[in-house]
């Protein structure tokens, strides 16, 4: 299904006119430098992950993306994918979700999805900047997103300016990332399997506490609204 472009760029922000930039190549894609922020590393390693669970098993992941589990979601940073028809095939936002979005633009006439469908190559990040609101907001913000081939999906995940300039020690995502991606580049390729089994298993820990957290806070509301006193008869006049 087709949605007009105009009302699509309504809800989000404008991209600015910028090109994509190739920022490096590896095995999973995404060698990128390595010496950038704690939130930005975080997102090149979401995406290195995004791609090989794509390859894995595409409509697993793909659902995973759109859920935010399995560690596929954090604060402000998300995956998203499009099809090769051009359909947002996984994106936490169900405006976007199962709709033609290449025609999506900005202000200014950039058709930055367009773009980024048309540079994404297997094996190669791309980078693009761009404002756009964090989730839940409807401030605009400096991003850059990065994003890459994966099977036959565009997929990409980005960082806002505001949380790539804060010291990644003050950040527990940031810390996990440069701890991750150091790990991974210095474990054996005989334990590789292993490390990677036990990260999924540490997402799914991750995801089950927050799912149990999530149901608690429900409770707790549920037994408060039962034990609040009802409000006096004549408090609403006064």
């Amino acid at each position: 299904m087709k949605l007009r472009a105009a009302m699509l760029a309504a809800l989000f922000a404008g991209v600015l006119p910028q090109s994509a930039l190739a920022c490096g190549d590896s095995e999973a894609g995404l060698s990128c430098d390595d010496s950038g922020s704690g939130a930005e590393m975080g997102a090149k390693w979401m995406l290195s992950r995004a791609s090989k669970a794509i390859v894995a098993d595409k409509a697993k992941a793909l659902g995973a993306f759109t859920k935010g589990t399995d560690g596929f979601r954090t604060a402000d940073s998300y995956v998203f994918c499009v099809g090769p028809d051009g359909v947002m095939s996984a994106h936490p936002n169900p405006i976007l979700q199962g709709h033609d979005v290449l025609g999506l633009h900005d202000k200014t006439g950039n058709y930055f999805i367009k773009t980024m469908t048309e540079t994404a190559k297997p094996g190669q990040v791309s980078v693009i900047r761009y404002l756009f609101p964090k989730p839940g907001s409807t401030i605009e913000e400096p991003k850059t997103t990065y994003y890459t081939k994966a099977d036959d999906q565009m997929c990409a995940v980005g960082v806002y300016d505001t949380d790539v300039a804060a010291p990644a020690v003050a950040t527990p995502d940031g810390r996990v990332a440069r701890l991750r991606q150091k790990l991974d580049g210095e474990i054996p390729a005989s334990a590789k399997a292993d490390w990677s089994a036990f990260l999924e298993a540490l997402n799914a820990q991750g995801d089950a506490k927050a799912a149990a957290l999530a149901e608690a806070r429900r409770d707790l509301a549920a037994a408060a609204a039962v034990l609040e006193p009802p409000e006096p008869k004549g408090a609403a006049a006064e």
